[in-house]
């Protein structure tokens, strides 16, 4: 395994058009989802205070964050319809992580115990866009 650490300033800034050039073939596919009969989802929008308390929460053992895609049934994103069903829908998951490149998540490195305090240590459940643009 390699023993290189992170140092926070893993990542690169990117123009606006290459932006676009990475975005542009998945919102092209929103048919493919909805038709699958998933939520499409454009992005996830997170606010700074989140970002903030999660990185005081950690300290200094946060250099950055891992972000999981995940997946989870939410009410289908159709205002038409009175009765909603659930509907896959992705979801991204941030997870700080530390110079070693490991989660930084107690409760699952100790395994999730029944008794335990929840919530703090990741950040996911952003307004979506199409919902929230």
């Amino acid at each position: 395994m390699d023993s290189k650490k992170f140092t926070g300033r893993e990542g690169r800034l990117i123009s606006a058009s290459e932006a676009q050039e990475l975005t542009i073939p998945h919102q092209k596919r929103e048919r493919y989802f909805t038709d699958k009969g998933e939520n499409y989802v454009k992005a996830e929008f997170f606010g700074i205070h989140t970002f903030n308390e999660l990185i005081k929460l950690h300290g200094d053992n946060c250099v950055g964050f891992r972000v999981y895609y995940g997946l989870r049934d939410e009410e289908e994103d159709d205002d038409t319809k009175t009765k909603k069903s659930k509907k896959p829908t992705p979801r991204l998951v941030l997870v700080p992580v530390d110079a070693d490149g490991k989660d930084i998540i107690r409760t699952a490195q100790l395994g999730g115990l029944k008794d335990m305090p929840t919530g703090g240590e990741a950040m996911t459940g952003g307004p979506l866009c199409p919902r929230q643009c």
